[in-house]
């Protein structure tokens, strides 16, 4: 004797009858989006260039609704677009003067702290500082020295 298990919230595919009337279920089948024949479905063939332009659309639409900008006249929202464009250019152009300086900063902190040896000597030992060392050498700031 085999027993069946079966969930409360799905039913058995067997014992599954429709209360409604023959054609109902026809037309379920017929026009639901699940068992669509080929010609009633929307074929879309986009090239790259316009799905990229409709992403794009998206996510304006998407940071719109999100900030409530849709809700704004068009000179508000003139000026709160303006505003990002301003912040982000200037937060861009922060990382583009500083970052590289910064990250030579803190990878030369790291060599210190693994090797326990400056990050100059590390990088003369590698040939590193030839191409991307400091243009100040400690010989060039021993031959500019001014006796006192």
């Amino acid at each position: 004797m085999t027993t069946e298990m079966q969930s409360f919230y799905t039913t058995n595919a067997s014992t599954y009858m429709s209360h409604a009337p023959a054609a109902v279920d026809e037309l379920i089948s017929k026009y639901s989006s699940a068992s669509a024949p080929a010609a009633f479905r929307i074929q879309r063939s986009r090239n790259h260039f316009q799905r990229f332009f409709d992403r794009v659309r998206l996510e304006y639409y998407r940071y719109e609704v999100t900030f409530g900008l849709y809700v704004m006249t068009p000179s508000e929202k003139l000026v709160a677009n303006t505003f990002v464009v301003v912040v982000l250019s200037l937060l861009f152009w922060a990382l583009v003067l500083y970052f590289p300086s910064l990250l030579y900063h803190k990878l030369s902190r790291l060599v210190w702290l693994l090797t326990g040896h400056s990050s100059q000597e590390v990088g003369t030992a590698l040939g590193i500082l030839d191409i991307y060392g400091n243009p100040i050498s400690p010989s060039s700031i021993a031959e500019h020295a001014v006796p006192s």
